[in-house]
């Protein structure tokens, strides 16, 4: 993301949609951005063997219900927000509605209240999930009642692995951003493995002081490298070791970071329905929002 234009807030019936919008509406004042709120809406009346034009007045009368609520909900907001767009996407797979939306508006950031994390919710992969793997833009997962300028934004990156440079790139521009539009610090962190767990013959045979000083000073130095790409960008670094969704959070909560961005991956087949990531293990343990940026 290079700049900030087309902002989504989505609405699917989460107590943090107010919250929401006062982000949404704290980055249009100091980006100019438009603001479109959405929601998805379905009735089963789609199925009904009922005459085309009465199913498509009746569908329309469903819209339009639910876009004058979705219009209520905003009007607290039409002072704070100069250029906004209250939207029904009619569908029945709300994710896919969605991520056609943010394709068609080219939206640069999703903002959507986050729901609470279960393993019940990672093996089957609800709405937060899906556009989390799969949208094209930022996602903002709001989690926190309210953004306050002048604090610290954090960015993570896999500094060292030779696949991620273009997230990397991606996540830093991101951040800044951020930074920027909250006159907030920006910290760029990347974390390597930690040998204290190692045992037995290996922890004899190896100088781990030595090798995690080489890990330490290898990720410093990507670090820097990966900033130096990036024009303009004032940051403070941090190496640390560790599992990286522990470390994140950690360091997110002693930062009292106000955003937290993170890398992501596209998954499809069984991998999408079972299994985890950094973000989706990270997400539910960082005190502030998280917003995340897809590798496909």
């Amino acid at each position: 993301m290079d700049k900030l234009e087309k902002v989504l807030v989505v609405n699917d019936q989460m107590d943090g949609l107010p919250e929401a919008l006062g982000k949404a509406a704290l980055l249009e004042h100091y980006s100019g951005c438009s603001v479109e709120v959405a929601e998805t809406l379905w009735d089963s009346v789609e199925e009904e063997p009922l005459p085309q034009p009465d199913k498509a007045n009746l569908i329309a009368a469903f819209v339009a219900a639910e876009r004058k609520g979705l219009m209520d909900l905003l009007e607290p907001y039409e002072e704070l927000i100069a250029d906004s767009e209250a939207r029904v996407l009619w569908a029945k797979q709300a994710d896919d509605a969605i991520l056609r939306e943010i394709r068609a508006q080219g939206i640069d950031l999703l903002v959507k209240p986050a729901r609470k994390s279960s393993l019940q919710d990672q093996l089957h992969a609800p709405l937060d999930w899906r556009l989390i793997r799969e949208a094209p833009c930022a996602v903002l997962m709001s989690k926190t009642p309210e953004w306050h300028t002048g604090g610290n934004v954090l960015a993570a990156v896999d500094a060292t692995h030779p696949d991620h440079a273009d997230l990397n790139t991606e996540i830093i521009k991101t951040s800044q951003i951020l930074a920027r539009l909250l006159n907030a610090k920006l910290h760029v962190m990347s974390v390597y493995p930690d040998l204290v767990h190692s045992s037995g013959e290996l922890q004899v045979a190896l100088d781990q002081s030595r090798l995690r000083a080489q890990m330490r000073e290898a990720r410093e130095d990507a670090l820097r490298a990966l900033i130096e790409n990036v024009a303009d960008v004032d940051c403070e670094i941090h190496a640390l070791a560790g599992k990286p969704a522990r470390v994140i959070a950690t360091l997110a909560e002693d930062l009292d970071a106000t955003v937290t961005v993170l890398g992501t991956h596209a998954r499809a087949g069984l991998k999408k329905l079972v299994l985890g990531n950094t973000v989706e293990s990270t997400l539910p343990h960082i005190p502030g929002d998280v917003v995340t940026l897809r590798l496909a």
